[in-house]
């Protein structure tokens, strides 16, 4: 990208190079403080903040005669974001059977690029704020060996916004609630299970306002004094996962991702086996 060079293969894109490009300076710092105490009882709490310098951003011009895009690299500063963290766990009951796990989080990214709005023939320098709230809980039983079941669920709110002329800001919000299951079963199986309501709300794209049900199972047992695990499993038995996944970045544009695993059923057998040294 530094070199003084100018790529105009495609007439319609041309790349040139920027030797003027400055070095990226990284800067982070992190604040982590951690207390324990009785009964499974343990708090945590993190401080971090990352600043970005000379960023490298992709400007873009546009020729109102031919609409050839010509793009450069170039040096923008002010891209930092900080986060706070707070994690708490701890046992209800003497017995410490019943324990509960809540972690809060809030995030705060200034983000700058250049971006080519609708009706430009140049791209701006763009600033967005992205602010993002977010708790996650978990209720956990734990009788003995043979079963545990927890219960949990979370949500995170963005609030993205900015004072670029045509940006519509976003208030959207995704949040969770399912339940976790491992029993042990007779003739050695173990049966462990978790289903799970993913909604997302609130984004101007329409797409991207889902509501999907996860449900995951798995069966497994062992063989030969515990060295052969077989173990039959079933991914997204509901089938309402989607190929296609939504996201949006720092600049509030929504981008599309196609990885995504489709339902399956698989069937694996694992062997352990250790052998030692004669010295």
């Amino acid at each position: 990208m530094m070199i003084d060079y100018c790529d105009n293969s495609n007439p319609l894109n041309i790349r040139l190079g920027n030797p003027d490009l400055k070095n990226i300076h990284l800067y982070n710092v992190r604040l982590s403080l951690r207390r324990e105490g009785k009964q499974q009882r343990m708090t945590s709490f993190y401080l971090t903040y990352h600043k970005q310098d000379n960023a490298v951003a992709n400007s873009l011009n546009v020729d109102k005669e031919t609409g050839a895009f010509t793009s450069k690299p170039i040096s923008v500063d002010g891209n930092w974001n900080a986060n706070m963290e707070w994690e708490h766990t701890q046992a209800l009951d003497s017995t410490q059977k019943w324990t509960i796990d809540n972690k809060f989080n809030l995030n705060y990214q200034h983000s700058v690029d250049m971006v080519l709005a609708s009706g430009s023939m140049q791209s701006q320098r763009s600033i967005v704020h992205n602010q993002q709230w977010g708790d996650d809980i978990r209720l956990n039983f734990r009788p003995n060996d043979d079963y545990e079941f927890s219960l949990h669920a979370g949500g995170k709110y963005y609030f993205v916004s900015s004072r670029r002329e045509g940006f519509k800001n976003i208030h959207a919000g995704e949040y969770n609630a399912g339940v976790n299951a491992t029993i042990s079963l007779p003739a050695h199986f173990q049966l462990t299970t978790d289903m799970t309501m993913y909604a997302r709300r609130g984004y101007q794209q329409s797409d991207m306002n889902t509501t999907d049900w996860i449900w995951n199972a798995q069966i497994t047992r062992t063989f030969l004094k515990g060295q052969l695990l077989a173990k039959l499993q079933g991914f997204d038995l509901l089938h309402q996962l989607t190929n296609t996944r939504y996201v949006m970045n720092e600049q509030g544009r929504s981008e599309t991702w196609h990885n995504s695993i489709p339902r399956y059923v698989m069937l694996s057998l694992a062997w352990r086996f250790s052998k030692y040294p004669k010295k």
